[in-house]
């Protein structure tokens, strides 16, 4: 089946019909005599320092097609006229920009003719709701993070980190960079690493967007990096939050310069661009490098209790912890971004690629847990894309384009000294030789606790454990993602006002990954020299392999793509990597009138998960052994492809000048995160031995998500300078991932087991609002307002866990039935950016180029359940009882204002200094973010103020275990865990930070 999707595909390619989906964008106008007029026939329109030009028709009209995103210069002259020149003009991808000319007699004296474009406040060909960040916008913003960026769009919410478009899930959303998905099939995020200051424009489509992009329901996030222009730029960029200038050796001093912690943010950022041995070949690159020495600052209050003993453990801790960032956390990003263009007319060949290499420390273990630990684990990630695209112009109103994208992305962490090499994990020996000798106490030695492969003991102080140092920190592990897109295009006009195009896409994936516990591993040692000493090893390396492998398999090991040992693989049953294909076909017509743009398209789409599913599910016997773990494979079969139809139809009414109304329906599918569906085997049958308990269970055979949506809205300019846009939408959502049980034949030697299925559902509908003021007497300004309502029967593929963990009145399997709001719902969320700033010769000498940006960031909150239970209930819904309706409370509304003030020096003729102040959270607010479900305040977590759950601890303990509890468990959240799968729930929003920057300009 794959091999006829694809000749099916090359054969579209040949004629040419595929599409990619689109990067180019228009320019369209009208060219007319300035006193009388009338249109000028033939007059030559140029876009400066590229091949591309037009001739204008009868009507006086001219269209430019097939622009990469970005800022040009263009030129229209006629004989017997002034040449008019406009600079400043902007292409957005996919959109077009109007252009019109008057041009001026040569009679009539007004000396060269130079125009600088203003922003248009106004996109009358938008069918949807399409909002365009530019690299200026960007370069303005007091914004740090693409993502921070995308989360001031109206419609997207940006909650723990994760980013959220019109109430559909976190994976929903689809990201495109130089018109390639880079979206990464496992988790469903994006899966590539971009540099801000490389990108020419973020664009937003909240939903309603044309035939040619599928693989996303909620929205998507197209990306386009910057391209070289004709003169050589270049610019280097310094970012630190070491305001004070302090030492190293001060880093975790718990101080406060100028009201804020070093949270060891450092960030530098160089670029240069332009001709590349002839203004035909065009070069831009760019190279970030950031490190944070805490990536997710929050307003840690440190902790000093003194030393404190535990009479029954009879160990000893000083419990000192500097406020300010957390030990043990430093991150190091170093990414690449290049671009090359080609204008070898009629053929334009573009290459662009991004390499982003990452490393840090990690642990198994929570901040305070390693409190006492000093030794680190390590990870090393990379990831990056590379994108070949060819553009040939046949006809000034016909080009097709061929493109091959490459995306990868790994990641591999280990104890250094310890490598891959699991066998060693738990051996003291080879922990001495890496440097690190296994703590022995007294106590451990009192009780037994010793010998060359036995685990230390943690250090107890209260009944609270703390990993001694010299710990094995981390266990080892991997995954490997690589992918490979195949696209083709043509687009065509017919007439006047269609606009065509025609094609389809081919995406396949190769996907490994190997894990296995922590403390799986360091248990490894441990039993492979029992067995070594028993009876059963025959003293031959078959033997021990054999053995090693039971031994792996028991443990749960998670592969595929590798072997049981970690070895990669190619081929096999059971170990062979996923290879999942995603291909598509559409057509989509534009339709331009006067007074009405029509987009009319219908795409299909082909899925193939490349997954196994169990014959019968409710007999694993057939595919596990229940006793070894040992797979068979009669008892397996492959999962089925899936493939559907998608309409979708777009209207924009410009009813004038300034008012254009626009709506649109579409249906769209979507296969889930993968992770919901991939599991190693053996991992699968080692959980679907344990029975009634799995942690993260997995969807065999789980279908895409459905959406059906319908948009309407308009936009009005006010004034000269200002627009506003009201958009309101409603979404109906099917088959999202759920949480069940699967219940077995009674003649089965394994009982019921959690599964992932298709079940959840959802409906959301909201209105958006954007003002948009370009600037004007200094004063520039944008803001959005998004009102939401999210209902559905679960927020993520989890949400189900606990009521499937405990049921109630006897029901096994509960599948929710009634919608309430998902708990990434914001009813309201908004941002006001000002920017108000001097130009080069304006005002008095001290402010000129001298700017101040405030952004003020607002939501109300997001909904929780609040619940009783034991001390496990934040952490497991199944010890939690809910006291009111699912999703009924809300989380505090937040409130924060951004900073930047800059001032500009022009040092030479084209070299300028740039330096400024950036503050993140002004006002210092502690903005609530998450809070404990038992109290919903983020300050008590109903424990150590509820007497029946803290009085034998206090009895036991003494008064003192209330300060350490509340340090632990409510300061520093050891109490507080988030759902499987999700994001890292963190109480607060960053707390006041500043950062001090130099950038030079060339």
């Amino acid at each position: 089946m794959h091999r006829r999707i694809l000749y099916f595909l090359l054969f579209l390619t040949l004629i040419p019909a595929l599409l990619s989906a689109g990067t180019r964008g228009r320019i369209k106008g009208k060219v007319v005599d300035m006193q009388t007029g009338d249109p000028l026939i033939g007059a030559n329109v140029i876009v400066m320092g590229t091949t591309t030009g037009a001739a204008t028709d009868a009507n006086g009209e001219y269209l430019l097609i097939n622009l990469e995103p970005g800022v040009y210069e263009v030129r229209a002259s006629y004989l017997g006229y002034q040449t008019v020149t406009v600079s400043n003009v902007r292409v957005s991808a996919d959109l077009t920009t109007e252009l019109n000319f008057e041009l001026p007699s040569e009679d009539i004296q007004v000396g060269t003719i130079e125009i600088v474009a203003q922003k248009p406040l106004i996109q009358k060909d938008n069918t949807n709701a399409i909002r365009v960040t530019s690299s200026e916008d960007i370069q303005a913003l007091p914004v740090r993070g693409v993502n921070n960026i995308i989360g001031l769009t109206a419609g997207v919410t940006l909650q723990n980190g994760e980013i959220y478009i019109r109430g559909g899930r976190n994976d929903e959303v689809g990201y495109y960079l130089e018109g390639v998905s880079i979206k990464n099939p496992i988790t469903g995020r994006r899966g590539v690493t971009i540099s801000q200051d490389a990108l020419e424009e973020i664009q937003v489509q909240a939903g309603g967007y044309t035939a040619e992009f599928g693989g996303a329901n909620a929205g998507i996030i197209r990306q386009q990096f910057k391209s070289g222009g004709p003169q050589l730029k270049a610019s280097y960029e310094y970012i630190t939050d070491n305001v004070t200038f302090k030492s190293k050796s001060d880093a975790f001093d718990g101080e406060k310069r100028l009201g804020a912690h070093w949270w060891g943010y450092n960030e530098q950022s160089a670029t240069l661009s332009g001709p590349l041995f002839s203004d035909r070949v065009k070069f831009f690159t760019n190279v970030n490098y950031r490190y944070d020495r805490d990536p997710e600052p929050q307003p840690w209050p440190g902790m000093n209790l003194g030393v404190i003993s535990d009479p029954i453990s009879r160990d000893t801790i000083d419990f000192y912890y500097p406020a300010g960032p957390l030990k043990g956390q430093q991150r190091e990003f170093i990414t690449y971004t290049g671009t090359l263009n080609f204008d070898l007319k009629p053929v334009l060949i573009r290459l662009s690629g991004t390499y982003t290499t990452e490393n840090g420390a990690t642990s198994a273990y929570s901040a305070i847990q390693d409190l006492l630990q000093t030794r680190r684990g390590k990870y090393e990630s990379n990831n990056g894309a590379l994108n070949l695209k060819i553009t040939h112009v046949l006809t000034p109103s016909m080009y097709y384009e061929v493109s091959a994208g490459y995306y990868f992305s790994n990641y591999e962490q280990y104890t250094p000294g310890l490598g891959s090499n699991i066998w060693v994990y738990g051996d003291s020996v080879a922990n001495a030789e890496a440097g690190w000798t296994i703590p022995r106490t007294p106590k451990d030695i009192d009780n037994g606790v010793v010998g060359r492969y036995v685990s230390p003991t943690y250090a107890n102080i209260y009944g609270f454990d703390f990993v001694r140092d010299g710990t094995v920190p981390i266990g080892y592990g991997k995954n490997d993602r690589q992918g490979i897109s195949l696209n083709a295009s043509l687009s065509f006009l017919v007439g006047k006002n269609h606009s065509f195009k025609v094609g389809g896409e081919y995406q396949t994936y190769t996907l490994r990954n190997w894990t296995l516990g922590t403390v799986s591993q360091v248990g490894l040692a441990a039993s492979v020299d029992q067995f070594i000493n028993s009876s059963n090893y025959d003293g031959t390396e078959a033997s021990l392999n054999a053995y090693k492998r039971q031994l792996l398999i028991t443990r749960g090991v998670n592969n595929y793509g590798y072997d049981v040992f970690g070895n990669k693989v190619d081929d096999g049953f059971f170990d062979a990597p996923h290879k999942p294909v995603f291909a598509a076909a559409y057509i989509q017509d534009r339709i331009e009138y006067e007074d009405l743009v029509i987009n009319a398209g219908v795409r299909f789409d082909y899925i193939d998960i490349d997954n196994l599913k169990l014959v019968d599910p409710t007999r694993p016997d057939l595919g596990i052994n229940a006793t070894t773990g040992e797979l068979y494979e009669e008892g397996w079969e492959k999962v089925p492809t899936f493939s559907a139809v998608s309409p979708r139809l777009g209207f924009s009414f410009p009813v004038t000048d300034r008012t254009v109304f626009h709506a649109q329906f579409g249906k769209f599918i979507q296969q889930p995160a993968l992770n919901t569906a991939y599991r190693g085997l053996y991992r699968i049958g080692f959980e679907i031995k344990g029975g009634f308990f799995i942690p993260q269970p997995a969807g065999f055979n789980l279908r895409p998500t459905r959406t059906t949506q319908y948009e309407l809205g308009f936009t009005q300019q006010l004034t000269d300078f200002m627009s506003i846009d009201i958009t309101g939408y409603y979404k109906d959502i099917k088959d999202q991932v759920q949480f069940t049980l699967q219940n077995t034949d009674r003649n089965s030697a394994f009982q019921s087991y959690n599964v992932l299925t298709n079940g959840d559902y959802a409906t959301t509908k909201g209105v958006e609002i954007t003002l948009t003021m370009r600037r004007y007497e200094r004063l520039a300004m944008n803001a959005s307002l998004s009102f939401q309502d999210a209902r559905g029967t679960g927020s993520n593929p989890y949400s189900n866990s606990g009521i499937v963990g405990a049921p109630l009145d006897g029901v096994t399997i509960f599948v929710p039935k009634y919608i309430s709001p998902l708990s990434y719902n914001q009813a309201l969320r908004g941002n006001v950016n000002v920017d108000y700033r001097f130009g080069p010769n304006d005002g008095p000498a001290l402010l000129h180029d001298f700017g101040v940006s405030v952004l003020a960031m607002f939501n109300s909150g997001h909904p929780f359940t609040r619940g009783i239970g034991s001390l496990n209930a934040e952490t497991d819904a199944r010890f939690r009882q809910p006291i009111e309706a699912l999703n009924s409370s809300s989380t505090p509304g937040e409130f924060q204002v951004d900073l930047r003030i800059d001032k500009t020096f022009r040092l030479m003729d084209k070299l300028s200094l740039n330096v400024y102040v950036y503050v993140i959270n002004l006002f210092d607010n502690l903005n609530i973010r998450n809070v404990f479900l038992r109290t919903g305040s983020p300050e008590d977590d109903g424990v150590i103020y509820n007497p029946e759950l803290s009085q034998q601890l206090i009895a036991t303990y003494g008064e003192k275990y209330i300060d350490l509890y509340k340090a632990i468990n409510v300061d520093y959240q050891e109490g507080y865990g988030g759902v499987p799968g999700a994001a890292t729930n963190l109480m607060y929003g960053p707390p006041r930070q500043i950062r001090l920057g130099v950038r030079l300009e060339y």
